[in-house]
Protein backbone atom coordinates (compact mmCIF):
# COMPACT_ATOMS: atom_id res chain seq x y z
CA UNK A 1 0.00 0.00 0.00
CA UNK A 2 2.80 2.31 1.10
CA UNK A 3 4.15 1.92 -2.84
CA UNK A 4 0.94 2.86 -3.82
CA UNK A 5 0.54 6.09 -2.07
CA UNK A 6 3.96 6.75 -2.59
CA UNK A 7 2.88 6.50 -6.55
CA UNK A 8 -0.79 8.28 -5.95
CA UNK A 9 1.36 11.58 -4.35
CA UNK A 10 3.68 11.41 -7.21
CA UNK A 11 0.83 11.18 -9.68
CA UNK A 12 -0.76 14.83 -8.18
CA UNK A 13 1.80 16.27 -8.44
CA UNK A 14 2.66 15.62 -11.75
CA UNK A 15 -0.88 16.29 -12.51
CA UNK A 16 -1.00 20.05 -10.77
CA UNK A 17 1.90 21.32 -13.25
CA UNK A 18 0.81 19.57 -16.45
CA UNK A 19 -2.14 21.24 -16.23
CA UNK A 20 -0.09 24.41 -15.08
CA UNK A 21 2.19 23.63 -18.49
CA UNK A 22 -0.68 23.15 -20.41
CA UNK A 23 -2.29 26.39 -19.61
CA UNK A 24 1.40 28.39 -19.98
CA UNK A 25 1.90 26.73 -23.16
CA UNK A 26 -1.34 28.38 -25.02
CA UNK A 27 -0.14 32.02 -23.38
CA UNK A 28 3.68 31.51 -24.22
CA UNK A 29 3.84 28.33 -26.60
CA UNK A 30 0.89 29.78 -28.84
CA UNK A 31 0.32 33.45 -27.92
CA UNK A 32 3.61 34.52 -27.26
CA UNK A 33 3.24 36.00 -24.16
CA UNK A 34 6.29 35.53 -21.62
CA UNK A 35 4.23 35.20 -18.63
CA UNK A 36 7.02 35.02 -15.40
CA UNK A 37 3.63 35.85 -13.11
CA UNK A 38 2.30 31.74 -13.07
CA UNK A 39 2.72 31.48 -9.39
CA UNK A 40 0.15 34.52 -9.13
CA UNK A 41 -2.56 32.82 -10.49
CA UNK A 42 -1.46 29.58 -8.75
CA UNK A 43 -1.53 31.21 -5.34
CA UNK A 44 -4.66 33.11 -6.21
CA UNK A 45 -6.51 30.15 -7.12
CA UNK A 46 -5.08 27.99 -4.36
CA UNK A 47 -5.75 31.16 -1.47
CA UNK A 48 -9.15 31.55 -2.84
CA UNK A 49 -10.44 27.50 -2.73
CA UNK A 50 -8.99 27.59 1.01
CA UNK A 51 -11.08 30.79 2.06
CA UNK A 52 -14.12 29.01 0.32
CA UNK A 53 -14.10 25.77 1.87
CA UNK A 54 -12.84 26.54 5.23
CA UNK A 55 -15.49 27.56 7.95
CA UNK A 56 -16.01 30.42 9.41
CA UNK A 57 -12.86 32.33 11.65
CA UNK A 58 -12.54 30.96 15.18
CA UNK A 59 -9.80 30.48 17.53
CA UNK A 60 -6.16 31.59 17.08
CA UNK A 61 -6.78 31.84 13.17
CA UNK A 62 -7.18 35.00 11.14
CA UNK A 63 -9.10 35.08 8.12
CA UNK A 64 -11.35 36.45 5.74
CA UNK A 65 -14.91 34.62 4.49
CA UNK A 66 -14.27 31.34 5.74
CA UNK A 67 -17.82 30.28 4.01
CA UNK A 68 -17.83 26.43 4.61
CA UNK A 69 -18.39 25.53 0.75
CA UNK A 70 -18.13 22.09 -0.65
CA UNK A 71 -14.87 21.31 -2.11
CA UNK A 72 -16.22 21.07 -6.07
CA UNK A 73 -17.27 24.89 -4.95
CA UNK A 74 -14.73 25.75 -4.24
CA UNK A 75 -12.77 24.43 -6.96
CA UNK A 76 -14.87 26.70 -9.37
CA UNK A 77 -14.24 29.52 -7.04
CA UNK A 78 -10.96 28.69 -7.50
CA UNK A 79 -10.39 28.55 -11.03
CA UNK A 80 -12.64 32.25 -11.41
CA UNK A 81 -10.78 34.06 -9.31
CA UNK A 82 -8.04 33.29 -11.13
CA UNK A 83 -9.47 34.11 -14.04
CA UNK A 84 -10.83 37.63 -12.75
CA UNK A 85 -7.66 38.41 -11.61
CA UNK A 86 -6.06 37.74 -14.94
CA UNK A 87 -8.51 39.78 -16.67
CA UNK A 88 -7.99 42.89 -13.94
CA UNK A 89 -4.22 42.97 -14.54
CA UNK A 90 -4.22 41.66 -18.61
CA UNK A 91 -6.11 44.69 -19.58
CA UNK A 92 -2.77 46.83 -18.76
CA UNK A 93 0.10 43.84 -18.57
CA UNK A 94 -0.98 43.08 -22.39
CA UNK A 95 -0.27 46.54 -23.85
CA UNK A 96 3.46 45.94 -23.01
CA UNK A 97 5.25 42.47 -24.70
CA UNK A 98 8.54 40.16 -24.74
CA UNK A 99 10.34 40.90 -21.68
CA UNK A 100 8.51 44.26 -20.07
CA UNK A 101 5.46 41.55 -19.71
CA UNK A 102 7.78 39.22 -18.19
CA UNK A 103 9.44 41.55 -15.76
CA UNK A 104 6.00 42.94 -15.04
CA UNK A 105 4.39 39.79 -14.74
CA UNK A 106 7.22 38.28 -12.31
CA UNK A 107 6.84 41.70 -10.23
CA UNK A 108 2.64 40.73 -9.87
CA UNK A 109 3.42 37.48 -8.41
CA UNK A 110 5.74 38.84 -5.71
CA UNK A 111 3.56 41.69 -4.50
CA UNK A 112 0.54 39.23 -4.52
CA UNK A 113 3.09 36.83 -2.28
CA UNK A 114 3.88 39.81 -0.08
CA UNK A 115 0.22 40.68 0.38
CA UNK A 116 -0.73 37.52 2.11
CA UNK A 117 2.43 37.66 4.03
CA UNK A 118 1.84 41.22 5.64
CA UNK A 119 -1.88 41.35 5.76
CA UNK A 120 -2.56 38.67 8.11
CA UNK A 121 -6.17 39.82 7.84
CA UNK A 122 -6.76 38.06 4.62
CA UNK A 123 -5.09 34.64 5.62
CA UNK A 124 -3.49 34.33 8.34
CA UNK A 125 -0.23 35.92 7.51
CA UNK A 126 3.02 34.29 6.77
CA UNK A 127 1.70 30.89 9.13
CA UNK A 128 -0.78 30.64 6.28
CA UNK A 129 -3.66 28.04 6.68
CA UNK A 130 -3.84 25.10 8.38
CA UNK A 131 -6.26 21.29 7.27
CA UNK A 132 -7.92 22.93 4.59
CA UNK A 133 -10.44 20.56 3.25
CA UNK A 134 -10.28 18.31 0.83
CA UNK A 135 -11.96 16.38 -1.40
CA UNK A 136 -13.19 13.01 0.66
CA UNK A 137 -14.91 9.95 -0.44
CA UNK A 138 -16.77 7.65 2.01
CA UNK A 139 -15.96 4.20 2.95
CA UNK A 140 -12.37 4.72 2.03
CA UNK A 141 -9.81 4.94 4.54
CA UNK A 142 -7.96 7.81 5.70
CA UNK A 143 -4.35 7.22 4.13
CA UNK A 144 -5.62 5.83 1.33
CA UNK A 145 -7.55 9.29 0.35
CA UNK A 146 -4.51 10.72 -1.41
CA UNK A 147 -5.48 7.65 -4.30
CA UNK A 148 -9.04 8.92 -4.82
CA UNK A 149 -7.26 13.02 -4.99
CA UNK A 150 -4.73 11.59 -7.59
CA UNK A 151 -7.72 10.27 -9.12
CA UNK A 152 -9.51 13.64 -9.22
CA UNK A 153 -6.48 14.95 -10.07
CA UNK A 154 -5.98 13.03 -13.20
CA UNK A 155 -9.60 13.65 -14.28
CA UNK A 156 -8.83 17.34 -14.26
CA UNK A 157 -5.56 16.48 -16.54
CA UNK A 158 -7.45 14.51 -18.62
CA UNK A 159 -10.43 17.24 -19.70
CA UNK A 160 -7.69 20.23 -19.28
CA UNK A 161 -6.02 18.53 -21.95
CA UNK A 162 -8.94 18.03 -24.28
CA UNK A 163 -10.23 21.55 -23.80
CA UNK A 164 -6.99 23.03 -24.63
CA UNK A 165 -6.43 20.48 -27.50
CA UNK A 166 -9.69 21.76 -29.16
CA UNK A 167 -8.93 25.16 -28.16
CA UNK A 168 -5.71 25.55 -29.92
CA UNK A 169 -7.09 23.72 -33.34
CA UNK A 170 -10.04 25.75 -33.52
CA UNK A 171 -9.83 29.20 -35.65
CA UNK A 172 -9.60 30.95 -32.60
CA UNK A 173 -6.72 29.26 -31.77
CA UNK A 174 -4.72 29.70 -35.60
CA UNK A 175 -6.02 33.47 -34.98
CA UNK A 176 -3.83 33.48 -32.23
CA UNK A 177 -1.11 31.69 -33.22
CA UNK A 178 -1.23 34.13 -36.64
CA UNK A 179 -0.54 37.03 -33.33
CA UNK A 180 2.13 35.01 -32.27
CA UNK A 181 4.08 34.68 -35.62
CA UNK A 182 3.36 38.08 -37.20
CA UNK A 183 1.55 40.55 -35.23
CA UNK A 184 1.45 43.12 -37.80
CA UNK A 185 0.28 40.60 -40.59
CA UNK A 186 -2.13 39.07 -38.54
CA UNK A 187 -3.91 42.98 -37.56
CA UNK A 188 -3.76 43.62 -41.14
CA UNK A 189 -5.66 40.70 -42.07
CA UNK A 190 -8.38 42.07 -39.15
CA UNK A 191 -7.66 39.94 -36.17
CA UNK A 192 -8.08 41.98 -33.26
CA UNK A 193 -4.59 41.31 -31.48
CA UNK A 194 -5.50 42.67 -28.00
CA UNK A 195 -8.51 40.71 -27.82
CA UNK A 196 -7.05 37.43 -29.35
CA UNK A 197 -4.70 37.68 -26.30
CA UNK A 198 -6.57 39.04 -23.41
CA UNK A 199 -9.00 35.97 -23.78
CA UNK A 200 -5.90 33.52 -24.10
CA UNK A 201 -4.48 35.20 -21.01
CA UNK A 202 -7.67 35.06 -19.15
CA UNK A 203 -8.42 31.78 -20.00
CA UNK A 204 -5.32 30.09 -19.18
CA UNK A 205 -4.97 31.69 -16.01
CA UNK A 206 -8.10 30.01 -15.16
CA UNK A 207 -6.36 26.65 -15.78
CA UNK A 208 -3.43 27.89 -13.50
CA UNK A 209 -5.75 28.62 -10.87
CA UNK A 210 -7.41 25.22 -10.53
CA UNK A 211 -3.54 24.30 -10.98
CA UNK A 212 -3.02 25.96 -7.51
CA UNK A 213 -6.50 24.28 -5.97
CA UNK A 214 -4.92 20.95 -6.61
CA UNK A 215 -1.71 21.99 -4.59
CA UNK A 216 -4.11 22.80 -1.45
CA UNK A 217 -5.59 19.16 -2.55
CA UNK A 218 -1.86 17.77 -2.22
CA UNK A 219 -0.26 19.47 0.80
CA UNK A 220 -3.78 20.51 2.90
CA UNK A 221 -2.01 23.15 3.92
CA UNK A 222 -0.67 26.20 2.17
CA UNK A 223 1.56 29.79 3.29
CA UNK A 224 3.03 32.15 1.23
CA UNK A 225 6.57 30.70 0.63
CA UNK A 226 5.10 28.03 -1.40
CA UNK A 227 3.81 30.31 -3.51
CA UNK A 228 7.24 31.78 -5.12
CA UNK A 229 8.96 32.29 -8.36
CA UNK A 230 10.13 28.51 -7.97
CA UNK A 231 6.52 27.40 -8.98
CA UNK A 232 6.85 29.70 -12.62
CA UNK A 233 10.43 28.26 -13.63
CA UNK A 234 9.22 24.85 -12.58
CA UNK A 235 6.31 25.16 -15.11
CA UNK A 236 7.99 26.85 -18.14
CA UNK A 237 11.26 24.12 -17.41
CA UNK A 238 8.69 21.66 -17.73
CA UNK A 239 7.23 23.45 -21.21
CA UNK A 240 10.61 23.39 -22.93
CA UNK A 241 11.20 20.12 -22.01
CA UNK A 242 8.41 18.55 -23.31
CA UNK A 243 8.41 20.75 -26.20
CA UNK A 244 6.89 24.57 -26.28
CA UNK A 245 3.69 24.69 -28.36
CA UNK A 246 2.64 21.18 -27.78
CA UNK A 247 -0.40 20.23 -25.58
CA UNK A 248 1.32 16.33 -25.31
CA UNK A 249 4.65 18.15 -25.01
CA UNK A 250 3.27 19.83 -21.85
CA UNK A 251 2.22 16.76 -20.14
CA UNK A 252 5.50 14.27 -20.69
CA UNK A 253 7.16 17.61 -19.70
CA UNK A 254 5.82 17.31 -16.64
CA UNK A 255 5.84 14.07 -15.67
CA UNK A 256 9.83 13.72 -17.00
CA UNK A 257 11.01 16.70 -14.58
CA UNK A 258 9.07 15.88 -11.87
CA UNK A 259 9.25 11.87 -12.02
CA UNK A 260 13.25 12.70 -12.17
CA UNK A 261 13.20 15.71 -9.17
CA UNK A 262 10.94 13.97 -6.90
CA UNK A 263 12.23 10.58 -7.38
CA UNK A 264 15.49 11.99 -5.55
CA UNK A 265 13.17 11.85 -2.38
CA UNK A 266 13.44 8.30 -2.44
CA UNK A 267 17.29 7.94 -2.89
CA UNK A 268 18.36 6.44 0.98
CA UNK A 269 22.00 7.65 2.21
CA UNK A 270 23.10 9.54 5.35
CA UNK A 271 24.33 12.62 3.41
CA UNK A 272 21.72 13.34 2.16
CA UNK A 273 19.63 15.81 4.40
CA UNK A 274 17.01 18.30 3.93
CA UNK A 275 18.97 21.02 2.82
CA UNK A 276 21.42 18.66 0.49
CA UNK A 277 18.79 17.31 -1.01
CA UNK A 278 17.04 20.84 -2.04
CA UNK A 279 20.00 21.49 -3.81
CA UNK A 280 20.45 18.39 -5.54
CA UNK A 281 16.67 18.57 -6.35
CA UNK A 282 17.88 21.89 -7.51
CA UNK A 283 20.74 21.48 -9.41
CA UNK A 284 19.24 17.74 -11.50
CA UNK A 285 16.48 20.88 -12.91
CA UNK A 286 18.98 22.69 -13.99
CA UNK A 287 20.96 19.65 -15.59
CA UNK A 288 17.45 18.08 -17.29
CA UNK A 289 16.98 21.44 -18.85
CA UNK A 290 20.59 22.02 -20.26
CA UNK A 291 20.56 18.49 -21.39
CA UNK A 292 17.31 19.04 -23.60
CA UNK A 293 18.80 22.52 -24.83
CA UNK A 294 21.55 20.80 -25.77
CA UNK A 295 20.26 17.00 -27.71
CA UNK A 296 16.51 18.46 -27.90
CA UNK A 297 16.37 22.03 -28.45
CA UNK A 298 13.02 21.37 -29.72
CA UNK A 299 11.81 19.36 -26.71
CA UNK A 300 11.18 15.78 -26.27
CA UNK A 301 7.81 16.08 -28.16
CA UNK A 302 8.55 18.65 -31.10
CA UNK A 303 5.61 20.23 -31.58
CA UNK A 304 4.21 20.67 -34.95
CA UNK A 305 4.59 24.42 -34.50
CA UNK A 306 8.38 24.43 -34.86
CA UNK A 307 7.79 24.50 -38.70
CA UNK A 308 6.09 27.83 -38.52
CA UNK A 309 7.54 30.57 -39.92
CA UNK A 310 9.56 32.65 -37.00
CA UNK A 311 7.66 36.06 -35.90
CA UNK A 312 8.44 38.86 -39.03
CA UNK A 313 9.24 36.08 -41.83
CA UNK A 314 5.53 35.48 -42.11
CA UNK A 315 3.67 35.15 -45.33
CA UNK A 316 -0.07 34.60 -46.90
CA UNK A 317 0.54 31.49 -48.12
CA UNK A 318 1.28 29.39 -45.13
CA UNK A 319 -1.69 27.58 -43.89
CA UNK A 320 -2.35 29.65 -40.53
CA UNK A 321 -2.35 32.76 -41.74
CA UNK A 322 -4.07 31.99 -44.84
CA UNK A 323 -7.07 30.94 -43.03
CA UNK A 324 -6.74 33.79 -40.77
CA UNK A 325 -6.92 35.77 -44.53
CA UNK A 326 -10.07 33.75 -45.74
CA UNK A 327 -11.93 34.94 -42.91
CA UNK A 328 -12.22 31.91 -40.27
CA UNK A 329 -11.28 33.88 -37.59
Amino acid sequence: MSTLLIAGGLAILMGIYAVAALALNLQFGVGGMVNFGVAAFFGIGAYSYALAVMPAQSGSYTYILGLGLPWWAGTIIGGLTAALLALLVGCGLLRVSGEYLAVVALALAEVIRQLFINQPAIANGARGLLDAPVPELDGIPGRAQSLYVAALVLVVLGISFLVFRRVTRSAYGRSLLAVNQNEAVARSLGVNVYTVKLKAFVFASFFMGLAGVMYVWYLSILTPSFFNVNITFTVFIALIIGGIGSNAGAVLGAVVLLGLREGLTYIEADFLTSEVMASLQDALQGLVLIVILLFWPGGLFRPRLASYPRPGTANLSHPVLATVAAGDR
